[in-house]
């Protein structure tokens, strides 16, 4: 059939194409309902009729559309942008916003926090060319293929530059009972059934489903002082939240509710917004409330886990009351032995079902709040408790309630539940925690390699908690991560030997292993493979694998910066604590003290981040290492196993130094302003966001605009360049 471009003529088959395509949009764009679905049917099979009576279909018309994508799997994408997470605040302490508000300009906008799958939708040359999921903040899953169908997502706008826009895909709480009635109630809460929903990857399935798509946050353009964008008469300057967001309503999206607040305004603001909870028929946790002036905002920089521009505030948890069957006690990586509360099956939140909580430790179990008393006693097996979901997703006790003496003490183990070993009460400031501390427990053993062979270290597919117990009481490995790749290594030469004996202990294991449920020989191939494919690593994950105390994601990023991505220096710096050995490899400790400890320590110290605290279990962890000969080539061995890329060379281009450049409007010679900006900053040179008496040049391709920028550039005689000129002058 002919494909022909839309001209407007007086046929019914041009009338037709057009009403539908105008519906098709407004239902996309804004959620509105231009005629009944049955409506809507019958005259799309009048159009099909008329289109295979005449030959030829327009291009916007909807029966072209009929058929959604299909994709395979679903792809990994790198955010342009990452998305990290807010800092909170609870409402019981929402006061505290005051203070940050005073101290944020007091000017803010409060929205809710809804709770979706926060997706990433990018726009180039006024079409949705890419939306992705959230993710881990900085790699996200391509769903484009079923953000076409989300309502309140526009696949054309009028803006023609680089857009991109976070928001959050939410199913309301109607059309959640609406498919969780057809999928036969397997679906938890709303949040669940969008998460399964955007994330199909037949988008013929997915678009029966309703998602909203709620913008929360315009991300491209970034916010820049005085920065001016048109819709038609319309004028928003994007240096501000409120016309951010109504630039997006004018777009075509559907924004998040918005109003202004203060830090006079802001608490009855807050009970406002609690009250108006009931009359939402989509799913909120709480609020984000966010500085207006978003330069400012941006200006103040984030940590590895969130903005400083913005904060949520967590609603109160509701609580539901239940009774207390039995106590379990849950080792960890550490020793810490925690107790875990076993209750009757209760609903909480959205209806998720809990039957567990941890208590995190002796204290807490000891000292209970009573209900409705200003009283604490300790917890009881039969007792009713108050539980709650903390956030709306962690399990906690709020509260228990006096029985009539019918309750059973609960007893604190005198040994591990897992090794048999003494157990160990620690008083530390008043809280007191349980411990196990023989290191050999196979709970802190799988614990730690857990955490060492998770995503965020040396990740090997398909190895789990069960897996590794599995392999440990075989005694194919054992506590040390080198043993993973011995055992590799292996079966490699096993199997690839012709005249391998297959009575020998390893393969026996091997074949006991097989008889476990969860195993099979297809399992077993994937997990040699899967080790094999984590040789490959960084030094960022390498650190992070290594289980020192409060050495998480960022901390480990910024080690790795301080040596230079270089596993040699990192090496070179736990070799530098080893100090002198004898013939008994026992250390000189006086020349080690006077000398490496304090060199280092301070230097830890120095890293924006890096506290006393952390630099201190950093300093320990290298000192129990080379202070064990065990340990320490363990530690070698491990390093040898593993592949890691070459350091990064320190550029020794300085051409920009002591120059500052600001960059506004649009760029083409670079793929953006980020990267523009970090062309410079590789060559010494500096970027700031406002032109000020310091600013060497601004660049802005629009030498001729009005903007405030050049204003005060020109008022300030500061060279207003283009990319051109620039590229040409200092190159690219």
């Amino acid at each position: 059939m002919t494909i022909k471009t839309y001209a407007a003529d007086d046929s019914a088959q041009t009338t037709l194409t057009q009403e539908l395509a105008e519906a098709n949009k407004a239902y996309r764009n804004s959620g509105i309902t231009l005629m009944s679905d049955l409506e809507y049917d019958k005259k799309l099979e009048k159009l099909v009729a008329l289109e295979e009576k005449n030959g030829f279909k327009y291009d916007i018309s909807p029966t072209d559309k009929v058929g959604a994508e299909v994709v395979s799997a679903l792809k990994k994408v790198t955010h342009e942008f990452p998305a990290l997470s807010l800092d909170k605040v609870k409402y019981k302490d929402r006061e505290d916003l005051i203070k940050w508000l005073i101290n944020g300009r007091d000017n803010a906008i409060v929205t809710w926090k809804n709770d979706g799958l926060t997706v990433c939708a990018t726009y180039d040359d006024g079409k949705l060319v890419q939306a992705a999921t959230r993710g881990d903040g900085k790699v996200g899953s391509d769903i484009t293929h079923n953000a076409m169908y989300f309502k309140g997502l526009p696949t054309e706008i009028a803006y023609k530059g680089h857009l991109v826009v976070r928001g959050e895909a939410v199913m309301k709480t109607t059309e959640f009972e609406r498919v969780n009635a057809l999928s036969g109630g397997i679906y938890e809460n709303p949040r669940n059934l969008a998460s399964a929903t955007i994330q199909m990857l037949d988008a013929n399935e997915s678009k029966k489903r309703e998602i909203n798509f709620i913008a929360f946050e315009l991300v491209n353009p970034i916010p820049e002082e005085g920065y001016v964008e048109n819709i038609g008469d319309e004028v928003f300057n994007l240096q501000y939240m409120q016309d951010r967001l109504n630039f997006l309503e004018h777009l075509g999206f559907a924004v998040v509710e918005y109003e202004c607040t203060d830090s006079m305004d802001i608490l009855a603001k807050i009970e406002e917004w609690k009250d108006a909870i009931k009359t939402l028929d989509y799913p909120t946790d709480g609020l984000v409330i966010s500085y207006n002036d978003m330069v400012f905002g941006m200006n103040l920089g984030a940590t590895g886990h969130h903005f400083r521009h913005s904060i949520a505030l967590k609603w109160s948890d509701e609580t539901a009351e239940t009774t207390i069957r039995d106590i379990e006690w849950s080792v960890g990586k550490t020793g810490l032995i925690t107790p875990v509360v076993i209750f009757d099956d209760v609903r909480l939140g959205l209806g998720s079902n809990v039957t567990r909580a941890s208590l995190h430790n002796l204290s807490i179990m000891k000292n209970m709040p009573v209900t409705g008393m200003n009283v604490k006693g300790p917890l009881a097996i039969g007792s009713k408790v108050q539980v709650y979901l903390a956030n709306m997703i962690i399990p906690q006790v709020a509260s228990y309630t006096s029985m009539t003496g019918k309750e059973e003490d609960i007893e604190i183990p005198s040994v591990c539940p897992v090794c048999g070993k003494p157990t160990r009460i620690e008083n530390c400031n008043g809280i007191e925690t349980l411990h196990c501390d023989n290191p050999d427990c196979a709970a802190q053993q799988i614990g730690k390699l857990m955490n060492t062979f998770s995503k965020d270290g040396l990740f090997i597919k398909g190895l789990g908690e069960s897996q590794i117990e599995d392999l440990i009481n075989e005694g194919l490995v054992n506590s040390s991560p080198s043993s993973f790749y011995e055992l590799a290594k292996a079966w490699k030469a096993f199997k690839n030997n012709p005249l391998r004996n297959e009575s020998e202990p390893g393969y026996k294991a091997y074949l006991s292993l097989m008889q476990k449920d969860g195993w099979g020989k297809k399992k077993w191939e994937n997990l040699m493979a899967a080790i094999e494919q984590s040789k490959n690593t960084t030094l960022q994950k390498f650190l992070y694998s290594l289980n020192v105390p409060l050495l998480g994601n960022d901390l480990s990023k910024k080690l790795s910066k301080l040596w230079n991505d270089d596993i040699d220096a990192f090496k070179a710096f736990v070799d530098s604590f080893a100090g002198n050995y004898d013939d008994d490899y026992s250390r000189d400790d006086a020349a080690y003290f006077e000398g490496v400890y304090e060199t280092e320590y301070k230097k830890l110290c120095e890293i924006d981040g890096i506290g006393n605290e952390k630099a201190q279990n950093i300093i320990n962890w290298v000192d129990e290492i080379t202070a064990h000969r065990e340990k320490y080539e363990d530690f070698v061995s491990l390093i040898n196993e593993l592949n890691f890329p070459e350091p990064k060379t320190e550029s020794s281009d300085n051409s920009l130094d002591g120059l500052t450049f600001v960059i506004t409007g649009s760029v083409y010679e670079y793929k953006n302003r980020a990267e523009f900006k970090a062309s410079v900053e590789a060559r010494g040179g500096k970027v700031a966001g406002s032109v000020s008496a310091k600013t060497s040049f601004l660049v802005n391709n629009d030498i001729a605009s009005t903007s405030g920028k050049n204003a005060k550039a020109k008022e300030l005689n500061i060279p207003i360049i283009s990319e051109e000129e620039f590229i040409s002058r200092f190159g690219k």
